[in-house]
Formats: C-alpha cells, sequence, structure tokens
C-alpha cells in the first residue's frame, strides 16, 4: 500500500505534466519503473504547474476509491438501508483489516493530503511573473481546504490517525509517523478550515472551495465536535446566502435538473466523459445500462413509497421490472455518460446540523422550524415532536431519508452512539459489538507500517 501510495502523487504530478504522451501511458502508470517518473519536488514550479497540481487534488477527491465510490459506500452499506448485490463483509459488518473496502479509501485519502501537502510548501516559494499574490493564495486556501476535509473524513472513519503535513517524495517518507487521536485530527481540521478561510474568496463556486464551502464544512465539524454554538453560528451564515444556496422545490428538481449545477449544493466533486462518477454504473439498474451493486433496503423503500412518510423523496429511488418483480436502485446518478457530480456539502444539511444543534441546546421551537423547513420541501407534513429526544429522533430520521445515497448515515449513527439499535433493527440476525464504530486500520498499515490497530481487529 505504501509503494502504490507514493505512485499514485508521482502520478498525479508525473502525468499531468510530463507524460503527455497518451492517456493509456497515464492508465497504465503502475507498469512504469519509478526511477522513470518525474520527483514530485519538481514539479510545481509556475503557474501552469501550480493550476494542475490544484486540478490533481480536486480530482483525488473524485478517485473511485474516495467520493467517486470507495468511501462513499462506507457511510451508507453498514447501516442496513443500502445492499451491496455483490457478496462482501461490508453489508454484514464483518469488518476486517484486510478488506480493500478499508484500505482503498485511506490510500486514496492519504493521496489527497500528500498532492495539498506538496502545494501548500511548494506555492509560496514560486518565482513566476504570471502568478500574482492573490492567485497563489487562493490556491493555496483550496489546497488547506481540501486537506481539512480529507482528515476530517479519516477521523470520523478510522478514529485517531497519523497526521502527515509534509509532502511523501519517497514510499518510505512518512514512516513510523504516530497515530494521533480524533481530537486532535479535529482541531488540525479546525486550524485548516480557519487558514483557508483567511485565504479564500467570499463567493460561489460549487466545484472549488471558497469561504463559504469552508463555512459548510465547519459546520459540520462543530456537530461532529458537539460544539453546538459554532454548528449554529457557522450554517447560519451559509443558510443566510438565499442568493446562492436554496432549497430547490420540487425535491427532485436539485439533482434531476440537467447537466446545470443546483443552488441546492455548496460543494460538489466533478466528472466528466472522460473522467466519469463510477457510482452512477455501480448504482444504476440493469435497464439502465448500469451494474446495479447497490440497491436500497426493504425498510427504506417502504418508507419512502409511503406518502406520509417519503413524500417527495421517493425520486431517490428508480425501479424497474425484472422476471416479474420490481427491483429498485438509486436515482440520484443517472446521467449517460456517467457525468453526474459527487455531493458533498448541501444546503439541507445546514438546516440539518443548525435543527439538531438548536435541540441540543433545548431552542425546541428554532430546531423545528429548521426540521420544518426540509419536510416541508420534501412534501411532508410538519413534524409533530416537541420534546428533546423526539427532536432528536426525527432529525436523525429525516437525515436518513434526505441523505440516502451519500456518505452520511454509518457516520450518524456513530457519532450519536446509534449504530446499534439502528441496524439491528433492520438485521436482527446480528449483534453490533461496540468496535464497529470505527473502521479497522488497513493492515498493511499495522505489519508494514507500524501503527496500533484499533480495538478488537
Amino acid at each position: 500500500m505504501k509503494f502504490t501510495f507514493f505512485n499514485n502523487i508521482t502520478k498525479w504530478f508525473g502525468c499531468a505534466i510530463v507524460l503527455t504522451t497518451s492517456v493509456s501511458g497515464c492508465g497504465n502508470f503502475l507498469e512504469i519503473a519509478p526511477k522513470e517518473a518525474v520527483a514530485a519536488e519538481s514539479a510545481i514550479v509556475d503557474k501552469t504547474s501550480l493550476n494542475t497540481a490544484i486540478r490533481g487534488a480536486y480530482r483525488a477527491l473524485g478517485a473511485s476509491s474516495y467520493y467517486g465510490e470507495g468511501f462513499v459506500n462506507l457511510g451508507f452499506v453498514p447501516t442496513g438501508d443500502v445492499i451491496y448485490n455483490v457478496a462482501d463483509n461490508l453489508s454484514d459488518l464483518n469488518f476486517r483489516s484486510t478488506d480493500a473496502a478499508f484500505g482503498g479509501p485511506w490510500a486514496a485519502i492519504y493521496n489527497t493530503i500528500n498532492i495539498a501537502n506538496h502545494i501548500i510548501e511548494k506555492a509560496p516559494a514560486i518565482i513566476d511573473v504570471n502568478l500574482t499574490d492573490a492567485e497563489r493564495d487562493v490556491i493555496i486556501g483550496e489546497a488547506h481546504f481540501i486537506r481539512a476535509l480529507a482528515y476530517f473524513d479519516l477521523a470520523r472513519g478510522w478514529g485517531g490517525v497519523p497526521i502527515k503535513l509534509a509532502p511523501t517524495n519517497r514510499p518510505d517518507d512518512g514512516d513510523n509517523t504516530p497515530r494521533s487521536t480524533r481530537e486532535q485530527v479535529y482541531e488540525l481540521v479546525a486550524n485548516e478550515l480557519q487558514r483557508a478561510e483567511e485565504l479564500l474568496p467570499a463567493a460561489v463556486n460549487r466545484i472549488r472551495a471558497t469561504k463559504y464551502t469552508v463555512w459548510a464544512l465547519r459546520a459540520r465539524l462543530a456537530l461532529y465536535s458537539e460544539q453546538w454554538g459554532a454548528a449554529i453560528d457557522y450554517s447560519s451564515r451559509v443558510i443566510a446566502l438565499t442568493d446562492a444556496f436554496q432549497l430547490v422545490e420540487p425535491f427532485a428538481a436539485w439533482f434531476l435538473d440537467g447537466a446545470t449545477q443546483t443552488p441546492e449544493s455548496i460543494f460538489e466533486i466533478a466528472f466528466s466523459a472522460q473522467n466519469p462518477n463510477g457510482l452512477r454504473t455501480r448504482m444504476s439498474l440493469l435497464a439502465r445500462g448500469g451494474e446495479y451493486r447497490y440497491r436500497p433496503g426493504d425498510a427504506v423503500v417502504n418508507t419512502l413509497r409511503n406518502p406520509k412518510t417519503g413524500g417527495d423523496r421517493i425520486a431517490l429511488l428508480d425501479s424497474a421490472r425484472q422476471g416479474g418483480v420490481t427491483q429498485y436502485a438509486g436515482s440520484l446518478y443517472y446521467r449517460s455518460p456517467a457525468t453526474d457530480p459527487s455531493y458533498v456539502l448541501r444546503i439541507a444539511e445546514q438546516y440539518l446540523i443548525r435543527a439538531e444543534a438548536y435541540t441540543q441546546l433545548e431552542q425546541l421551537e428554532e430546531a423545528a422550524a429548521d426540521l420544518n423547513r426540509v419536510r416541508n420541501r420534501a412534501k411532508l407534513d410538519p413534524i409533530t415532536a416537541t420534546t428533546q429526544p423526539a427532536l432528536l429522533d426525527a432529525i436523525l430520521e429525516e437525515r436518513r431519508l434526505e441523505f440516502l445515497w451519500e456518505a452520511h448515515r454509518y457516520f450518524d449513527l456513530t457519532r450519536t452512539g446509534r449504530l446499534k439499535e439502528q441496524v439491528e433493527a433492520l438485521k436482527p440476525n446480528l449483534r453490533i459489538e461496540p468496535h464497529l464504530a470505527v473502521f479497522p486500520i488497513p493492515v498493511d498499515e499495522v505489519t508494514l507500517g507500524g501503527l496500533e490497530q484499533n480495538p478488537n481487529y
């Protein structure tokens, strides 16, 4: 894994800047001896290569093992609401440190971090008359945001992880870096976001980080850190930007509105015909030209098909008759070619973050108002819960349905301590043990990298 990790970072810079003779040359990069690659430290030298590097960082976020599929399915498959139709261990929460389901996303996220590390280290020293200080600052700010998002995703999945802020130039760079605690990683994320906020413009860009993108992630971080006042502060800043971000009506319009970017989206990963979104093929029905690897569980299908509980969110389901049986799949990804974006931050989440924070502070009327704003958009009746526990339950259920096909549910259940209760309700034959609240550290990182494994793996 460490060799692959080094090759991935070299691939980004080497392929983007030097190996331009053919696309197939990059696709077969692992067959090229490392000595034939250009050293990463010489790759970022001017405005052109700096822009190439930051585009590479965004593309790394969309890698097949990160937001292109692997990390996203870690967010929904273990919960029972989404079933992986191919035999695997995730659906049964039989987590194993040897599974590529964990090793792939771990490596992809650290690869993303390493690209950001190179940018943050190299950009200040670039001398190029075509590169203004303002342009340099924005790209450095974007790299800090990307690094913050990557470390946040590592921490919410694996708990404490090694913090590596220096670029990796050789396969053995960064070996023996010990694990920090989850709290220390979250502190790093907060510092990264603070730096990004200082450098980024107050502007709307749904595929590149801006100050508004930072506020949205700061709201999510505050929710996970149980800093309720900060969660309200940052989510309120984003919600107030009504000209930029809106709950789109009818519900389906925010993702079914052709190729246009939606005001529902705060930050998304862009894909193209040349760099397709793998989830579109994996999730789509065979009748839609897909592989139909993921399907919604029966309980969530029944909930969404009931107008009183699903409302307009039934649009999240696609269906087709096959062999006399109705098959259900996700409809969030449907474009051909597979250019659907992967949604990372949406305005609906900001309302539900604020609702949960208000509830924790026992500001129940304010919480219900935010929750009902999201429910109203889905054509659901206002919530009748009036107590703190009931509102928290209602918000968790709202998040379950709203973000069915996004990387939220498993992390919502673990951060609220509800994994055992919710999964065993859907799968009574399973027994969910406490250690399943974090993923196993990939085996190579333990045996070769010397990292301490999470308990009971």
